[in-house]
């Protein structure tokens, strides 16, 4: 097990898995377990690629003494993976919030990057500034009832596609996420927004966005901002419910950064 200090004293857990000249960094999105378990399926990577698995800190098997976590916060907790394992010829991929846990820390290891792949990130509101009303609004229920809230949030998500085993490991996680730093995490994640950062991004910046969420006319709109690829038929948690296709297009995204 191997751990690498934040800045500001908590304990980061990473895994190293296979080797390359090039090496991905796939950071979990809001409420994952560990960074392994969530892209367990994106491990056959591993025989072309340095993959670097890092559970943010709330998450998984690192540290949740922080007492506000920040998406700046975030981008600084991957810096220091990156910093203590002295990687170059990074491509950072980030699902949900960890889109912008990877912009972040893209400000901070410029010269180190090759670009950056977005998977269900910077999609909708979460992701530009919401009002001090909209986030109070928005978290209450999980203030209320936290393990309710969020098993509704994750059926919400589901689809018969989904492999029946997955579903009970994601549900039989619930009871033990941290409510303390996923509320903190996720009233960050409100405040944020990526119009601050995205102007300093100078890689390039990909995205994989699930069809089921991007009718027509929010393409029309987000097309003008993203280079995006859009897959049919799937829901935010796309990496489960279909991840031959997805591995296919993040194998190709992949390609054209490098």
């Amino acid at each position: 097990m191997a751990y690498v200090s934040s800045i500001d004293g908590i304990e980061i857990y990473y895994e190293v898995v296979g080797d390359g000249e090039v090496t991905l960094i796939p950071i979990s999105g809001w409420g994952a377990q560990t960074s392994a378990e969530h892209w367990k399926y994106q491990l056959s990577f591993s025989s072309d690629y340095k993959l670097v698995l890092i559970d943010l800190p709330g998450h998984g098997k690192s540290g949740n003494t922080r007492e506000t976590y920040t998406m700046q916060s975030y981008g600084q907790d991957v810096k220091s993976i990156v910093e203590r394992l002295s990687l170059e010829n990074l491509i950072l991929i980030g699902h949900s919030m960890g889109g912008a846990a990877i912009l972040e820390a893209a400000k901070l290891l410029s010269s180190r990057i090759l670009g950056l792949i977005m998977v269900e990130s910077l999609a909708d509101n979460l992701y530009v500034r919401m009002e001090t009303a909209e986030i109070k609004e928005f978290l209450n229920p999980f203030e209320e009832n936290f393990e309710r809230t969020f098993l509704n949030l994750l059926e919400s998500m589901l689809s018969d596609k989904f492999n029946p085993q997955d579903v009970n490991q994601l549900k039989n996680s619930i009871p033990h996420l941290d409510k303390r730093s996923l509320i903190s995490a996720l009233t960050e994640l409100c405040k944020w927004d990526m119009n601050d950062v995205l102007p300093e991004i100078t890689r390039p910046i990909k995205c994989i966005c699930a069809g089921r969420r991007f009718p027509p006319e929010m393409r029309d709109v987000y097309n003008r901002v993203f280079d995006a690829v859009y897959i049919e038929e799937v829901g935010h948690l796309l990496i489960y419910e279909d991840p031959s296709r997805f591995n296919k297009v993040f194998s190709e995204l992949i390609e054209d950064i490098k």
